[in-house]
């Protein structure tokens, strides 16, 4: 138990990193429910709509690249500074565009202001905590991570109930803005390794080349990017699944997306004690047996006609679940090899699984028709490659 302590000073730090993951999530979370509103408001398509999601990710996967070199050569408050004023900005923004477009291109730049909040978040944690310490004790704080997927939703359906879509960008902007000057005020610097030629062009493409020769960090990466893609897949058809083929409420969605957040709650708790006792290794085969075991419980009851909300709600629980095992392991075990390092391991490995989420959704967008068998499917080949990954790069690799 002596290894779980944590000092005042790494709590502290530990709280404002689940601040700043929070508004990265939110960004994503709090407007689910009003996509097919905004869509009508917009006049235009299921598809341009669904882009929503997947460019403020792409926005945030390209961004990190920048963000995490930069603040290993000038630390990571003043950037994190630059991205929160930019996302805060790009929030109010949205809220009074009227047309597909510019609205897009405003999620782009949200993304990217938002990429501090994804990828220094993790970065900030691995500057505080190592190894199966920052996965066990790291686990336990990201509860408070699950505060976004259980409740952002249906606080965006009750808020585009009651005032509209425009509601919910501004209520973003508001605690982006409230999260910037906390950090203003009560963060103090972390990167005790900062290196003047990280952000150097020649620099930055040989540190980048040198992660790609540790298999580890490549199947680890690919692993998350998997269960990035297993998430941000669900969260982008969620939406029209619940309200348009099963035609509930804005208010009875987001309450259906707390249902799904409370299974990430739940594989939080678990987290640590599977890893404390399985160890990392063993804890990331089970959770990717669960993302395929999902998808084929959605695959069964899809092809035999028996789908409802109940069994949509059990089989996406089941891979939320399972997400929280792969996710919390898979970054300890990259970053740990790179002490001097670790901004420009963390950015390369953020955005890489967020690269991976935006090409797997972009893929699966052009499909004709999105429903509960397109994400059954998804399921079930997302966790073949993810055992393809584990066994091939990842196991026994040192």
């Amino acid at each position: 138990m002596r290894q779980q302590l944590i000092t005042f000073r790494e709590f502290k730090l530990m709280s404002l990193t689940i601040l700043l993951a929070i508004c990265g999530s939110l960004g994503v979370d709090i407007h689910l429910a009003s996509l097919p509103h905004i869509m009508t408001y917009m006049h235009t398509t299921r598809p341009h709509m669904q882009q929503s999601v997947t460019f403020f990710i792409l926005g945030v996967g390209l961004s990190m690249l920048v963000y995490g070199p930069l603040s290993d050569k000038v630390g990571r408050k003043p950037v994190v500074i630059f991205g929160l004023c930019l996302a805060c900005i790009a929030s109010y923004s949205a809220a009074f565009v009227q047309s597909i477009m510019p609205f897009l291109i405003l999620r782009i730049l949200q993304g990217v202001g938002s990429g501090v909040c994804w990828g220094l978040g993790r970065i900030i944690a691995a500057d505080v905590m190592h190894g199966e310490r920052l996965a066990a004790i790291g686990s336990y704080f990201t509860l408070f991570l699950s505060l976004s997927p259980l409740l952002a939703p249906a606080l965006g359906g009750y808020i585009q109930h009651w005032f509209g879509w425009q509601a919910n960008f501004i209520l973003l902007g508001s605690i982006i803005l409230f999260a910037l000057i906390f950090f203003i005020l009560f963060f103090e610097e972390t990167n005790k390794h900062r290196r003047p030629e990280a952000f150097a062009l020649f620099s930055l493409v040989k540190t980048y080349a040198s992660f790609f020769q540790n298999r580890l960090f490549i199947g680890c990466a690919l692993l998350t990017g998997i269960a990035m893609s297993a998430n941000i897949f669900y969260t982008t058809i969620s939406s029209f699944i619940f309200q348009n083929q099963f035609h509930t409420t804005p208010i009875v969605f987001g309450w259906l997306t707390a249902v799904v957040g409370a299974a990430g709650v739940i594989g939080k708790l678990f987290s640590p004690f599977f890893i404390l006792r399985l160890k990392n290794q063993k804890t990331l085969f089970l959770g990717i047996a669960l993302l395929l075991s999902s998808g084929i419980f959605l695959s069964i009851f899809t092809f035999s006609g028996y789908i409802s909300i109940a069994t949509v709600l059990a089989g996406v629980s089941i891979a939320i679940f399972a997400l929280v095992f792969i996710g919390s392991i898979t970054m300890a075990m990259a970053l740990s090899p790179f002490h001097d390092k670790r901004g420009s391991a963390g950015a390369l490995f953020g955005s890489f699984q967020l690269l991976i989420s935006f090409a797997f959704s972009a893929i699966v967008a052009t499909f004709p028709h999105l429903g509960t068998n397109t994400l059954a499917g998804a399921y079930v080949v997302l966790g073949l490659l993810g055992f393809v990954c584990y066994f091939g790069l990842v196991r026994n690799a040192r």
